[in-house]
């Protein structure tokens, strides 16, 4: 059905123009440098490239794309642009939420999340569209990026979030989220992937559930798992960051020790969470001087959301945000 509004074709390629470059820039310019303050970006992961001398930043840009911001003192961040466009038959269309940041081999990797359009996916909470992550690949940390493949590298028939890297014994594992949505009760994943990052390996093994934490919100059908990502400590300790609701309503950062110092050991949790400030999705990276820090959005329940870093210590199994 044709609809008449009496406006030009000019006139709506014009618009269309305008409101697509507003949407690609939200306001920002590329070239231009903004405070750490001033940014609204969740799941902020920061990437220090040894090769450039920069820290990398990539975010959701209005859920058609990636962005993506670099900086020298992690305070200044200079706007470049888009990183990820993707092509009119890319299986995501919504989402484009928590991006990873790595390099391997020369080449520079993002795995970001994303959901299809069509919900077809039957949950004990409605009925859903397939969420799942996917790999980019890139030449350079600010892009273009490409996908890896046109499909998720979770599993199809899984709602999964947040995937991510780790790298024990020569294999390589991508970690993730199984999603309350599906499960109730979320749960955190371990699969091996294959070194190019182009299909898994062997089964999902399940790490632990969100009502491991002692402090988490307890609710027979909604209990998040978000962010898991897993470093070393310098002395010797194998620790996970995580995120989920606590019982006094707020956004959270977990932290879980591995019992033997290895994925698939037992995963204690810690008593309490490391923040009381609405803040999570967390990761920890080492500056270019050698210092251990935290990133993470705050506050999660209100606007606008800032990427927050701060100082990160482990010692003798307990962490502690500075």
């Amino acid at each position: 059905m044709q609809i008449k509004t009496g406006i030009s074709t000019a006139a709506l390629a014009l618009s269309f123009a305008l409101f697509s470059a507003a949407a690609l820039c939200a306001g920002e310019e590329a070239g231009k440098s903004y405070k750490r303050s001033e940014m609204r970006v969740r799941d902020p992961f920061v990437f220090a490239d040894k090769k450039t001398n920069f820290y990398y930043m990539h975010a959701n840009d209005n859920s058609q794309g990636l962005k993506v911001y670099r900086s020298k003192d992690l305070e200044n961040w200079e706007f470049l642009g888009r990183s990820f466009t993707p092509d009119s038959d890319f299986w995501g269309k919504a989402d484009f939420w928590a991006p990873d940041m790595f390099e391997r081999d020369g080449k520079y990797y993002v795995i970001a999340t994303f959901s299809r359009k069509e919900k077809n996916i039957r949950t004990p909470n409605g009925t859903h569209a397939l969420r799942g992550s996917s790999v980019l690949v890139s030449d350079r940390p600010e892009g273009p990026y490409k996908p890896l493949a046109n499909a998720p590298i979770t599993p199809e028939n899984w709602m999964c979030l947040d995937a991510t890297l780790f790298e024990e014994d020569g294999k390589l594992y991508i970690l993730y989220c199984h999603e309350w949505i599906q499960v109730c009760d979320g749960e955190i994943i371990a699969q091996e992937i294959s070194k190019d990052l182009k299909k898994t390996i062997g089964e999902p093994r399940l790490l632990f559930k969100a009502s491991a934490a002692p402090w988490g919100k307890k609710n027979q059908k909604s209990m998040v798992t978000d962010a898991p990502v897993i470093n070393r400590a310098e002395d010797g300790t194998l620790y996970m960051t995580w995120s989920t609701f606590g019982s006094d309503g707020k956004y959270h950062i977990g932290f879980a020790v591995s019992s033997n110092g290895k994925l698939f050991g037992e995963w204690k949790q810690s008593e309490h969470p490391l923040n009381n400030d609405d803040g999570g999705h967390a990761m920890v990276f080492k500056t270019f001087d050698g210092k251990t820090k935290i990133s993470y959005h705050a506050p999660n329940s209100k606007y606008p959301e800032r990427p927050t870093i701060k100082d990160f210590s482990v010692r003798g199994g307990k962490a502690t945000i500075e």
